[in-house]
């Protein structure tokens, strides 16, 4: 048997009954701990890339959340990356546009815009953005403070199937197109009412802008669930589906003592919380967090989140989208 092993990997084979229960297994087993990133050990180094990085290098003015559990993997969890990035007052980035997409989520921010194909969505704390793939895209901040945001990427999901492009200056042929996107969002804003138009439709939500303030309206007014949280979905407004082809959003309220159902599936996430103060017991790690935190919740990892303040509010942005699609996705409660 020696002897044919080395024969056949002499050939480029592999003999799958040697490795067969390292490749089909019972259950996911490659997830990362989770990792929290602290929004006051976070800011003052936001500011001080604010200062120190100007010129060019301004336009991708970003702090990568590196999850160093990933092997050297440029990821914050599997198939995520999450970034902030920070604009100063009276900056504008250069309009550019790649096949990974990204989801915003502004932190810091009391006007000044993300232009997507030509189109102005206002930045406001709280807000969520949508720069779907191959958009143009950029940001201008014409108000007198500095705006900052959580960039949400699926730029490792991309880059794994060798499918990033990018131009990274538009040229005099290049047009933004006449498609659904380009209609306000305020038609989009009520909700079972969606604009009867001609234009192309588009594989994302043409709602590129969810207004921080429709959504506080909107969660106030949503029944609790069994485990006592308020949440809602940021969908497509045309067919109820995700924001984007491969991420999922959703926004749940917590009151004082409430702890969510313990769940686990086969998305990753990154949590941003909006709100509040809290701790979320997430497979062996357990973190104590507060406004404007980060942290990840990866696949197949058993998360149960507790709320210490009268009102916490929590942004979840994950790869469902993608699992779905796929018929890879899979969720698991726990019970009690």
């Amino acid at each position: 048997m020696d002897t044919f092993l080395k024969e056949i990997q002499a050939h480029d084979l592999a003999p799958l009954w040697e490795v067969y229960e390292n490749i089909v297994l019972n259950e996911p087993s490659r997830s990362e701990p989770s990792i929290i990133w602290k929004w006051t050990e976070m800011l003052p180094l936001i500011e001080k890339s604010a200062e120190l990085v100007q010129g060019s290098h301004a336009d991708h003015r970003v702090l990568i959340l590196k999850n160093p559990k990933l092997d050297g993997k440029m990821a914050t969890t599997t198939n995520i990356l999450a970034a902030f990035q920070c604009v100063n007052p009276g900056e504008e980035t250069s309009p550019h546009r790649h096949t990974p997409a990204a989801t915003r989520v502004i932190i810091e921010g009391s006007g000044g815009s993300t232009f997507v194909d030509g189109k102005r969505c206002e930045m406001f704390e709280g807000d969520l953005i949508i720069t779907p793939n191959w958009t143009w895209h950029c940001h201008k901040n014409d108000s007198s403070k500095r705006i900052i945001w959580l960039d949400v990427l699926d730029i490792p999901l991309v880059g794994s199937l060798d499918a990033v492009f990018s131009d990274m200056k538009m040229q005099p042929e290049n047009h933004f197109p006449d498609n659904r996107a380009m209609i306000s969002d305020d038609a989009y804003a009520g909700g079972g009412l969606v604009p009867v138009s001609n234009l192309m439709h588009v594989n994302h939500s043409p709602r590129l802008r969810y207004a921080f303030e429709d959504v506080l309206v909107a969660i106030k007014n949503t029944p609790k669930s069994d485990d006592g949280i308020q949440s809602i979905n940021y969908t497509n407004p045309v067919d109820g589906s995700g924001i984007l082809p491969t991420h999922d959003a959703k926004i749940c309220s917590l009151g004082r003592n409430i702890k969510t159902a313990t769940l686990r599936s086969t998305a990753n996430a990154v949590c941003i919380v909006i709100k509040g103060n809290g701790y979320s017991q997430i497979g062996d790690v357990a973190h104590q967090w507060g406004p404007k935190d980060i942290f990840t919740i990866p696949h197949w990892s058993w998360a149960t989140h507790t709320a210490s303040s009268e009102e916490t509010l929590l942004i979840v942005i994950s790869d469902r989208q993608v699992m779905e699609k796929l018929g890879l996705y899979r969720e698991e409660a726990l019970e009690s």
